[in-house]
């Protein structure tokens, strides 16, 4: 048996936006597509995790690919990562990732992450979705190649 756990409103995927330097993401970015330029390096924040957030997904997908990295990270947290600490004042380590690419070079899945980078050089068309249950962030990519 099921039990529902959130119904927070969305775009879904209706809604395209372009998104070319940094943004913190709220719950009205639910059910968005941003497309991605990776002209200049920038990090995106997630919302703040809540239960009410349950059902909060997004997709990112690169529409200009560039030589600079693109860091999509937890709420409060520099591309630089940090440690959590119970959302107090970030909600570091909590990104389960799982990675789908043609040539995989790093690890399939990983837990207690702090977010995930678009890495220079990425190409066209690579895409990452994003979905949480209020309480860890869902992340995976599909791309071209992952380090």
């Amino acid at each position: 048996m099921s039990t529902k756990i959130g119904t927070h409103p969305s775009f879904g995927y209706q809604l395209v936006a372009n998104i070319s330097a940094a943004e913190q993401l709220t719950s009205n970015d639910c059910g968005k597509i941003f497309m991605v330029d990776q002209s200049i390096a920038f990090t995106i924040n997630m919302p703040k995790l809540s239960t009410e957030l349950a059902g909060w997904q997004c997709k990112f997908v690169i529409k200009t690919a560039a030589s600079n990295d693109i860091h999509i990270m937890a709420n409060g947290l520099t591309s630089a990562g940090g440690t959590g600490d119970s959302g107090a004042t970030n909600d570091g380590d909590v990104v389960i990732f799982k990675e789908i690419a043609t040539t995989d070079n790093g690890a399939a899945t990983a837990s207690s992450q702090d977010g995930v980078i678009f890495k220079n050089g990425a190409t066209v068309g690579d895409s990452i979705d994003v979905f949480t249950d209020g309480t860890s962030w869902y992340i995976t990519s599909f791309v071209a190649d992952a380090a």
